[in-house]
């Protein structure tokens, strides 16, 4: 099979692309940024995904779509650039799968269609989102869905993943395990909120296995590993990895958020995204549980267990410290 992978030099698709290959399929990848070096399997074509030109040349001869080419930051983003990448380009990708009569398309949105949900969610939770991110993915998804009651033969699925981490990954989770190894970590509160993550090789595995199952309409999972940890169970399984002790500082989540308020200010001020602010304390303070069990009901068994990719992500981070970086990757925004 011929597949376009929108956002190849992001870090979901390092890993996705290559499991592809490993089946005997052709990739072509579209991204802004100039991603790693595949193999012959592979080719790259350097563009926006609002560009007509370069998604027509990347789309020619596809059979199937992963779109994974987002706008995805915490700061600084101004809120119409989230529409203008995540509605128009998903838009725009549908338009030109519809004249290259692609009928296979798989779309990577995002468990913050659930907005701030205070129970746990699955896919029957009606979604909710509270942030611009977050709408935009439901207006794509929403766009997705129309296009797949548009003919008979098309087959679409979407998928919400949570928080996703691994090797190369410079993120929230980099941070923490970062915090950990230089005996920063500060726990706040009790530390008893879940916080549901998932490993990128068990994703890429999901998607080859939604892929192959594939069936007119539209299908929607949610995708988080299990067990679901609370807070101080994945620092405590983060500092095992790093073989250092396990941190036991703990203050107040009010005093930690008066104590950061401040620079909540400075932030808005200078325009700068610092590594602590009260909201960065309230967001990972706060529990959020998504549950995968409709994909675990079809028959998916991830290759890796939620500790066994924090052990290749701490070991990863370890070597990563020896060698010169080569920069952070983020969600292959396109």
């Amino acid at each position: 099979m011929n597949i376009l992978v929108t956002g190849s030099s992001g870090f979901i698709a390092r890993f996705l692309i290559p499991a592809l290959a490993a089946k005997g399929h052709a990739v072509v990848g579209i991204d802004k940024r100039t991603g790693p070096a595949f193999g012959d399997y592979f080719r790259f074509v350097h563009g926006n995904i609002l560009d007509d030109g370069a998604v027509a040349s990347a789309m020619s001869g596809a059979d199937l779509i992963i779109h994974l080419a987002a706008e995805h930051k915490d700061f600084g983003v101004p809120e119409g650039l989230y529409y203008q990448v995540n509605v128009d380009g998903t838009e725009k990708l549908l338009q030109h799968a519809s004249r290259h009569r692609i009928r296979n398309f798989i779309f990577f949105s995002s468990v913050a269609v659930y907005g701030d949900c205070p129970v746990p969610t699955n896919e029957a939770v009606a979604p909710a989102p509270d942030s611009p991110y977050g709408k935009s993915k439901l207006l794509a998804e929403q766009r997705i869905e129309a296009w797949a009651a548009h003919a008979a033969e098309h087959k679409g699925v979407i998928v919400r993943p949570t928080v996703i981490f691994g090797p190369y990954n410079y993120a929230n989770m980099y941070r923490l395990i970062q915090s950990v190894a230089r005996r920063r970590y500060v726990g706040v509160g009790d530390g008893a909120n879940i916080k549901s993550v998932g490993y990128v090789e068990n994703i890429a595995a999901a998607a080859l296995f939604l892929m192959e199952r594939m069936e007119p309409g539209i299908a929607i999972y949610n995708y988080a590993d299990s067990p679901h940890m609370p807070t101080r169970d994945l620092i405590a399984c983060i500092a095992r990895s790093l073989r250092v002790k396990v941190p036991s500082l703990r203050i107040p989540t009010p005093l930690a958020l008066a104590c950061a308020f401040p620079l909540d200010l400075v932030a808005k001020a200078t325009k700068k995204d610092l590594p602590l602010t009260a909201k960065r304390i309230a967001k990972f303070t706060n529990s959020t549980q998504h549950h995968a069990d409709k994909i675990l009901r079809a028959g998916f068994a991830p290759p890796y267990s939620l500790e066994t990719g924090i052990q290749r992500m701490t070991a990863w981070y370890t070597a990563d410290r020896r060698t010169p970086s080569q920069g952070a990757m983020g969600s292959g925004a396109a």
